[in-house]
């Protein structure tokens, strides 16, 4: 049977006469979708910003606007914070980098595709280590760890939270609001920056080594990723169940560095499955894999931003407003019942004065 081959942007597939004279618009479209998967998933910067063509700017110019307002927000939430928060300065900086780390991982991945995956180490690493300085800010809103534990007056710690509030965590213990359950929270949540780091140099090594490699291993990596994330969400849930029995009211600071985790760990894992489930049309002369990245980076670049001006306008507000609250509601009580137990004494004392003069 007689073959002919059309070019097309230089690459040539073959198809019978009888197709390629009958159906143009069908071989075109076959044509175009094997070309379109022929691209690498990890383009060089040469080809991939002549691919993006015109865009290239417009990426550019909007990804450093982004991060110019990251900037300024960070430093601005920073100066309010530190108002209220004298004595956990570093702390405080720590948590709220996340936002313009996290986006500048994402902005070089834009602009290197290459680098995603230093980039999605450092991006993660950055909120892990994030999570041990918001323990540390927790027992600052408490008065320190002494403090906390003696606001508690001996309660037990409530161990049955997400993720381990059902079968078979309903047979751990529940032990008492003591210094040294305090430290083996702290340790929890220590092994998170620690395991993390361990994991992703391995992941970087494999990655180094061989793509294939990389990608073949990273499902057997996972349930180790898994496990250490959770074990220490587990110990900073733990954590906010206890400082909220004493009147602080840490959960909104405790959610946002959450929701900054879910960002850089489920929705970039989505970003991966993505284009492995659904047949993905070719954009911009660029494999689909390529382009679902670089739309989900964007879009974390705009999620961080969203993030950052809820940081600025929770970070403003002193800390223990509500738990200061609490306390004059409570001193205020207790003086009412003071008064009355000191008029029901005189009154007592009256009415013995009066017998006696009978």
């Amino acid at each position: 049977m007689d073959l002919v081959s059309e070019a097309s942007s230089g690459s040539r597939v073959l198809a019978a006469r009888h197709i390629a004279t009958q159906l143009p618009e069908i071989n075109k479209a076959i044509n175009t979708t094997l070309l379109c998967h022929s691209y690498s998933i990890t383009p060089d910067t040469g080809s991939y910003y002549a691919a993006l063509n015109t865009y290239t700017w417009v990426i550019f110019l909007c990804g450093i606007f982004l991060l110019l307002a990251l900037c300024i927000l960070y430093f601005a939430t920073l100066r309010a914070a530190w108002t209220h928060w004298a004595e956990s300065k570093l702390n405080v900086a720590v948590v709220l980098s996340i936002y313009p780390i996290v986006a500048a991982a994402g902005f070089v991945t834009i602009l290197v595709p290459r680098a995603r995956v230093i980039s999605e180490a450092i991006a993660q690493e950055s909120v892990m280590i994030a999570m041990y300085h918001l323990y540390f800010m927790v027992l600052a809103e408490c008065g320190g760890a002494q403090q906390l534990v003696r606001r508690s007056g001996g309660s037990q710690m409530e161990t049955r939270v997400l993720p381990c509030c059902c079968w078979p965590c309903c047979i751990l213990p529940r032990p008492q609001v003591k210094k040294k359950s305090l430290t083996w929270l702290r340790y929890l949540v220590l092994q998170m920056p620690i395991c993390q780091a361990i994991i992703y140099i391995i992941i970087l090594i494999l990655w180094a080594e061989d793509m294939e490699l990389y990608v073949n291993s990273f499902v057997f990596i996972q349930p180790f990723i898994a496990a250490s994330i959770l074990s220490g969400i587990w110990g900073m849930m733990m954590s906010m169940k206890a400082a909220a029995a004493t009147g602080a009211r840490p959960r909104a600071r405790f959610l946002l560095v959450q929701l900054v985790l879910i960002i850089v760990k489920v929705q970039c894992g989505i970003a991966k499955v993505v284009p492995e489930l659904f047949m993905l049309p070719c954009i911009m002369s660029l494999h689909p894999t390529v382009v679902v990245h670089m739309i989900q980076n964007m879009l974390m670049m705009l999620e961080m931003f969203l993030l950052s001006l809820w940081a600025w306008r929770l970070y403003s507000s002193p800390p223990g407003k509500v738990a200061d609250k609490v306390q004059q509601v409570v001193i205020a009580v207790l003086e009412d019942s003071t008064n009355s137990l000191e008029k029901s004494k005189d009154f007592d004392d009256k009415f013995q004065n009066v017998d006696i003069k009978m």
